[in-house]
């Protein structure tokens, strides 16, 4: 308003009321993943951990990783 009048001003300030300082946390978007809120779900109902379940026996996981590199060495075998 005008010093001595009723009538208010045609102009506008914005004034800073906090601080100026910069943040000091920065803020990093949330990653919500699916497959780790199932996990908590499962281990408050204490249901069977799917690790268990699809454990396999060491000589089975052995012979299934020979069996890749065997197909891969083929492959590039025939490529070469």
């Amino acid at each position: 308003m005008l010093a001595g009048t009723d009538l208010p001003s045609s102009s506008r300030a914005l004034v800073l009321v906090g601080s100026a300082a910069p943040e000091m946390h920065l803020h990093r978007p949330i990653q919500r993943v699916a497959s780790f809120i199932t996990q908590l779900i499962a281990n408050a109902a204490r249901l069977p951990q799917t690790r268990e379940k699809r454990r396999a026996e060491p000589t089975e996981v052995i012979a299934a990783y020979r069996a890749t590199v065997e197909r891969l060495q083929k492959l590039n075998e025939k490529s070469a």
